[in-house]
């Protein structure tokens, strides 16, 4: 018979995946999207978290060192995420659409082919809602 699993913790750092905490002080992660690799995490203070691979700078910290806790990326303001295979996505709450990661096919949306280990914004307002769908 296999043995079951550990249950652990991933998440360190004040980022809780429960909602039973939602009641208190401690903002709690509301929205996970994950890649080919690596993962944001939204909270619900808007704040944005990253970990993983971070091969192509999908995670937008600045580098392209892995990380195996999550970081925050952005402090506030992000209210929709999504990561593609090597790249990721957010919306903030001025309609502003935000970018990072790996650029091959033209994915970050600049008008170039260089990849962005920080983010980037590509549309200053209006945008309503994202999605992405590997490259």
């Amino acid at each position: 018979m296999k043995a079951k699993p550990t249950r652990r913790q991933i998440c360190l750092l004040g980022v809780v995946l429960s909602s039973a905490l939602a009641s208190q002080a401690q903002p709690v992660v509301t929205n996970v999207a994950a890649g080919e690799n690596d993962m944001l995490l939204l909270k619900s203070d808007g704040s944005l978290w990253a970990m993983g691979a971070n091969t192509y700078g999908e995670l937008g910290d600045g580098t392209n060192l892995a990380e195996a806790y999550p970081e925050q990326i952005v402090a506030g303001g992000v209210t929709a995420i999504a990561v593609g295979a090597y790249h990721s996505l957010f919306l903030k709450s001025n309609g502003s659409l935000w970018t990072m990661g790996y650029n091959n096919l033209g994915q970050l949306g600049d008008g170039t082919h260089n990849n962005a280990n920080r983010p980037k914004q590509i549309m200053p307002s209006g945008v309503t809602a994202i999605a992405v769908n590997g490259s």
